[in-house]
């Protein structure tokens, strides 16, 4: 399906080109990172996504978790990585800290799961199966 984006969404659109979409459900952009050699997207969670424990409840954010780094398809020629900061939250007035997971890479590898599905596909072929000569 052919996307044809207005001048107002073209940097939603264009960020969907390199950051998975059910990354973009949970998080937004912080700064684009670039040097000679690598591309970071930094990423950090929405604020209104608390987590499912305190939902209804009164609460307020306790800081941050560890910050994520998974890897995704190169562009540019250059490596691609999504950095992931995800918010810690507590009920107001509590100790315990909630956070939310995700599951966003392939198993066994720090790739998003697009990229580790086309990594595994090309180790197994030896030559382009779909290019008819």
């Amino acid at each position: 399906m052919t996307k044809i984006s207005t001048q107002i969404e073209m940097p939603e659109h264009l960020l969907s080109l390199f950051v998975p979409e059910e990354v973009l459900k949970y998080f937004e952009l912080d700064t684009i990172i670039e040097n000679e050699k690598e591309i970071m997207f930094s990423m950090i969670e929405k604020q209104d996504n608390y987590p499912k424990e305190l939902q209804g409840k009164e609460s307020v954010q306790d800081g941050y978790m560890n910050i994520s780094i998974i890897q995704s398809f190169p562009t540019k020629g250059k490596q691609c990585y999504i950095s992931l900061k995800r918010r810690r939250w507590k009920e107001k007035g509590g100790r315990k800290a909630y956070h939310n997971s995700y599951e966003y890479t392939s198993k066994g590898t720090m790739a998003t799961k697009e990229f580790g599905a086309f990594l595994k596909r090309n180790s197994l072929t030896a030559i382009p199966c779909s290019i008819v000569l």
